[in-house]
């Protein structure tokens, strides 16, 4: 019985690290502080302990079986001029990683385990060198990126930052379109494009519904579905994040994934100022 409880215990922690890392990627953790919320924070997590995990959905249960369905297919039957039976291998088994993470059929960080078994049994990769890229610096990069993000956040400065450069451009509408373009494009530059996109959007809502309102008091007639100055700002938030992610090499995943690339392939390394050098001054010149 005591075993049981045990092993509940650790699969209701597993899912509670698989939302805790997908709340991680979409950037949904929510900071702030205050003397009342340490209790139910407290009470909050004692009773997430001790719930046995959510129930699988039919989702859940076609991902279950799937993975390994596709794994065993691809590395029995899987034929192909130019890949090599280790290559095939690798395949199979990214096929069943890829089909639990899509289909949550288990929890991330169970999931995200698996290469630790399959590369070695199947011959795709040494137990050495598949450990070993878990601590590859791009990894560490990206904790990096990510933890930068969560202190923003947690401290709000990423709309202090967002509604001090909105404030000092200044308040006619082009000026308004400017602060916003120029404080997601900084935010970005630290920050997942899509993460900062998600943040500055209720901010650009909030403007554009004040402008609406004035612009009703004045006796004018707004029509949202053609409100120009909504759609320049939303329009400005979603280019100047993907403009701003280009800065840096945590601007965005994409360039650290290039960055590895080049170094795996051509041996060329690619620091964090050198990146900079040349992706600030094309930021700016967008």
């Amino acid at each position: 019985m005591a075993d049981q409880t045990i092993i509940k215990g650790y699969w209701s922690r597993l899912w509670k690290m698989h939302d805790q890392a997908k709340n991680l990627l979409k950037f949904t953790v929510s900071g702030g502080s205050g003397s009342g919320t340490g209790a139910a924070e407290t009470d909050d997590h004692t009773s997430e302990e001790n719930e046995p995990g959510p129930s699988f959905d039919t989702r859940q249960k076609i991902g279950l079986f799937l993975g390994p369905a596709l794994f065993a297919l691809t590395l029995l039957f899987l034929e192909a001029d130019g890949l090599s039976q280790s290559a095939v291998a690798i395949l199979a088994s990214t096929l069943w990683i890829a089909t639990w993470w899509i289909t949550e059929a288990m929890p991330i960080p169970a999931t995200s385990l698996l290469p630790l078994v399959l590369f070695p049994i199947t011959g795709g990769l040494d137990g050495g060198t598949t450990a070993s890229s878990y601590g590859d610096n791009t990894i560490f990069l990206f904790m990096g990126g990510f933890l930068i993000a969560l202190a923003m956040q947690k401290w709000n400065l990423h709309k202090r930052m967002a509604l001090f450069i909105i404030a000092s451009v200044g308040t006619s509408t082009e000026q308004i379109v400017l602060g916003f373009m120029v404080a997601t494009g900084s935010l970005s530059m630290w920050i997942s494009n899509t993460a900062t996109a998600m943040m500055m959007v209720p901010i650009g809502m909030a403007v554009i519904y004040q402008a609406s309102e004035q612009l009703k008091k004045k006796g004018q007639a707004v029509d949202h579905e053609n409100f120009n100055f909504g759609k320049a700002v939303m329009l400005g938030v979603a280019y100047s994040a993907s403009i701003g992610g280009l800065a840096t090499l945590i601007g965005t995943p994409p360039n650290t994934i290039f960055k590895a690339v080049v170094e795996q392939t051509y041996g060329i390394e690619i620091s964090f100022a050198g990146w900079m050098a040349f992706g600030v001054p094309l930021s700016l010149i967008f």
